[in-house]
Formats: structure tokens, C-alpha cells, sequence
């Protein structure tokens, strides 16, 4: 048999104020990084359009006309935006996480990062060539 007590001082709970992330810099920009999910979101669900419009025969009508409104451009650039934010920090992060050793030695960040760069370069002048 267990006994349990209680202690009679109150239990010390931190307060953390809905806006602890505008004290620093460093934190504002982890929310920006952060939010760049929303703009991704945003085109899934254009994608998805599209996809359903494809099917049913009416890309050409219902998805390009979609695609030409203006307040869709103006949020497809904005997504562009955020994307190119979040490949960025991307980027930027992921060499540093990585331990990757050749001949005894660990491969610099900064030429990996330019690795990363130059792949999405390439891959993107590819796409535009065949699109």
C-alpha cells in the first residue's frame, strides 16, 4: 500500500504571454519560417483544384480562368515567396546538421549549401525548358 502526499505549496506554472516570440529577433523570424506552411497549403489545394478539374474535362475552362483571377496571381506570389524563404533557411540549416566526412575530413557547410543550390537551379531551369 502507497501513500501519496500532497504538498501544500501552490505548483509554479511559468506564464508565457500569447506574444513571447516578439521579445527577439531570432524568434520572429522562426515564426516567419514557420508560417511559410500556410502559402504551402495554399497551393496543395490549387494543385488539387487543378487535379479535379483535369478530370472532370474542365482544366482548360474552369482552372486556367481560376488561375488567371488576380487575387490568385497575387497569392501565387506570395507562395513563390514564402517557398523561396523556406529553401533558403533550408538550406542554410541542413549542411550544418549534416555530418558528412570525406577523406578523414568533414565536407564544409557553405559547399554544401551550394550544392543544394545548384541542384534547385538546375531542376528549375529543366522544368521551365520542358514546360
Amino acid at each position: 500500500m502507497t501513500t501519496v502526499t500532497a504538498s501544500k505549496r501552490k505548483k509554479y506554472v511559468r506564464e508565457v504571454k500569447p506574444t513571447w516570440w516578439k521579445k527577439l529577433d531570432f524568434y520572429k523570424f522562426y515564426v516567419l519560417r514557420e508560417s511559410t506552411a500556410i502559402p504551402t497549403l495554399w497551393f496543395c489545394l490549387e494543385l488539387f483544384y487543378g487535379l479535379i478539374c483535369l478530370g472532370n474535362g474542365t482544366f482548360a475552362t474552369n482552372f486556367v480562368h481560376f488561375l488567371q483571377n488576380p487575387i490568385v496571381v497575387i497569392l501565387n506570389i506570395i507562395t513563390l515567396g514564402a517557398v523561396l524563404l523556406n529553401s533558403y533557411t533550408f538550406f542554410n540549416m541542413a549542411p550544418q546538421m549534416a555530418n558528412i566526412i570525406v577523406k578523414n575530413e568533414r565536407l564544409d557547410a557553405k559547399l554544401i549549401s551550394r550544392i543544394f543550390w545548384g541542384i534547385t537551379a538546375f531542376v528549375s531551369i529543366i522544368t521551365l525548358i520542358l514546360v
